[in-house]
Parts: structure tokens; sequence; C-alpha cells
């Protein structure tokens, strides 16, 4: 009877001991969170525990609301944000115009010099270019039928296509003019006949810009 009874008392020693234990092991410290205690006891901004690690609940507790460390309830991190890149807008697309002068009606014949009709026609298309914003180029490119030495023509072309591109610049100063001849190598229509030839004569021009304010 007395090794039962002793036997006893060392089994309950062992139960104490280890119970001890236990909640040594659970003597961390569970904080309060910033949302509160809500059904929990806390004290000194931690939740209180039972002698057996548990955290102490209220009446007031609920389970919808844990404080996960006492549930046994992993934190789930916080994904990283993700940084919206923004994205550029592309470059708006140059507006390009064009406009072709009918040769024949800017200058007399084996003439390179403007006429004051002339000078009107070149004046209009000035004004259509202020319609634009920004123009970053302009190109003009004389041409002419076939009649004629081939040499010649192309002479004729470039010096024709000089005196529109020196009427524009005086009236556009800050852009850039180019001015260069295709002579008879560019033909839009049959130098075999009146018709064809007059539509081969002209004076081409093409402006660049950033776009169009009218």
């Amino acid at each position: 009877m007395k090794k039962e009874l002793a036997t006893l008392g060392f089994s309950a020693t062992l139960l104490i001991a280890s119970q001890a234990l236990f909640a040594q092991e659970d003597e961390t410290p569970i904080a309060v969170p910033d949302t509160g205690a809500g059904g929990y006891v806390a004290s000194d901004g931690s939740v209180v525990k039972t002698g057996s690690g548990d955290c102490l609940h209220d009446s007031s507790y609920s389970a919808d609301a844990p404080i996960n460390a006492c549930e046994g309830i992993e934190e789930m991190e916080e994904a990283p944000a993700v940084e919206e890149t923004a994205v550029e807008e592309p470059p708006p697309e140059p507006a390009v115009t064009s406009a072709t002068l009918d040769g024949e009606a800017l200058f007399d014949t084996d003439s390179a010099t403007l006429g004051s009709v002339a000078e009107q026609q070149v004046m209009s298309l000035v004004e259509q270019l202020r319609g634009f914003d920004e123009i970053t180029a302009i190109s003009v490119v004389g041409h002419t039928d076939s009649r004629g030495a081939e040499a010649y023509n192309q002479a004729l072309s470039e010096r024709r296509a000089n005196a529109v591109a020196d009427y524009l610049s005086a009236a556009l100063p800050d852009v850039e003019i180019t001015a260069s001849g295709a002579g008879e190598s560019e033909p839009v229509s049959s130098n075999d006949t009146p018709e064809g030839r007059q539509l081969n004569r002209r004076v081409f021009i093409q402006a660049t810009a950033s776009s169009i304010t009218n």
C-alpha cells in the first residue's frame, strides 16, 4: 500500500513539474494588437495567460476576431506592394502636308523668277502653313517636262525650286527649308501631250510639323 502511495505521489510530482515546465515555455508575452484586446484579458499591454499558457478570454470574446498568436494562427505576411509603372504615351506622329504648284502658272517660259501672280499663290500656301504648330522642315522640289536638254531642265528645276524656297524663307525665317531639282526625271504624266507636259512642269512642296493648330 505504501508502495502504491509512493508511486502516485511520484506521478503527481511529475505532472506538476511538467505543467510548470509547460507554463515556463509559454511565458513569452503576447502584445495586445493596435486594434485592442477585443475579448481577451490584458494587462500592461500584454494578453494575460492561464497557468497552461492559454490566453485568458473575457465575456466579449468572439472567435470571429481572434488574436492570432493566442489561437495558434500563423500571421500572414503582407505581399509587397507592387509599384505601378506609368506607361509613357508615345509621342504624336508628325503632321505632314504637301502642295503642288503649277510651274507654268508660277514662271514664264525658261524663267525662274516669281511674278506677282506666282507670289500670291506662294503667299496663300504660307498662310496654310501657318496653321501648323512647330514646323520642323519644308522641302521644295522643282520639276520640268522633257522638252529641251536634260542638263538644262535639271538646272531650270533647281533655279525654280530655289526661287520658291527663298520666298518661303522670307515668310517663315525660323523654319529649315531645303530646295532641290529633279529636272525631267520624275514625270507624273506623259510628255507626249501638252496636257501631260503641263502636269510635269511643277514645284512640289512638303512641310512637316508637330501638329495642326487650326
